[in-house]
């Protein structure tokens, strides 16, 4: 079975690939002269597997452009660790996390207690970490973990982002006013970026689609959608087709109860303007 991120993200789109060619593995096999046996090594991504293999498959099943490259270029470096891996042992539900959003093209989330991850301050999201019971000596390497994820914004090709948050979590003055007013600045900002959208819930607008926990959904160019979902100490990705449908049911209600950006902004503003005479 694959052993690394990048094994597991080419494993999972060469076989999609496939399969939205209408193939099996015998069909892919007959094409290209090989064995069943071979188009399933080369199709679960083990580290033995040859760029010119997964080439000839991609060639075989008329895949081009972006996600050619993008799999070949995961072949190239399936030996290679990914940053995140370097140096550190980490728990495997961040792992996982962190190889989802580098994949995916579209990220939807909710959250009802914090600024989302993907745009949260270092600040910030040191006082989480503390406020958890993070071991002191790891606070620093998560946070900066924490920072580095949210390249996939501003990446060549960066990934859409959609937030929905609730109204209370700027309501929290974690950190103290300082805090907050360097996060609302930095989350303005960050919603100014064509491919970053935020929208409240509004307190004013009582219960709403999310109020069953956050989530995040993770859209992708070949594999399903995933949902990942996260208590205290742990955390499960869903890809189960009708479980994931009633995530993507609650999605189209959020966008239906949220304020539009303008609205949000306006808000997030009024809450810097708030956190800004409090600091002062």
């Amino acid at each position: 079975m694959p052993e690394t991120p990048r094994a597991r993200a080419l494993a999972k789109e060469l076989r999609a690939a496939r399969k939205a060619a209408g193939l099996t593995l015998r069909q892919l096999g007959d094409l290209l002269g090989w064995s069943e046996a071979k188009i399933s090594r080369v199709e679960n991504a083990h580290r033995g597997i040859k760029e010119d293999a997964v080439a000839a498959m991609l060639d075989a099943l008329g895949v081009e452009g972006d996600p050619r490259e993008r799999m070949l270029k995961l072949a190239r470096e399936i030996r290679a660790p990914a940053w995140w891996e370097l140096g550190r042992t980490l728990p495997h539900q961040l792992v996982a996390l962190v190889d989802a959003e580098k994949r995916a093209t579209r990220i939807t989330s909710l959250s009802l207690n914090v600024v989302p991850g993907l745009l949260q301050t270092r600040n910030y999201t040191r006082e989480i970490m503390e406020a958890a019971g993070v071991d002191p000596d790891e606070i620093e390497d998560r946070v900066s973990i924490r920072q580095v994820r949210q390249g996939v914004l501003s990446q060549r090709r960066p990934v859409e982002l959609c937030s929905f948050v609730d109204e209370a979590v700027l309501n929290r003055p974690l950190g103290g006013p300082r805090v907050m007013v360097e996060q609302l600045r930095h989350v303005l900002v960050a919603s100014e970026v064509g491919n970053v959208v935020v929208r409240l819930l509004p307190l004013s607008a009582g219960a709403h689609a999310g109020l069953s926990g956050n989530f995040v959904l993770f859209e992708f160019v070949q594999s399903r959608p995933t949902v990942y979902v996260e208590a205290r100490s742990s955390g499960a990705f869903i890809d189960a087709p009708d479980d994931v449908r009633i995530f993507h049911e609650a999605v189209e209600r959020l966008h239906s109860q949220a304020l539009d950006p303008a609205a949000s902004r306006e808000i997030m503003q009024s809450y810097l303007a708030r956190y800004e005479e409090e600091a002062a």
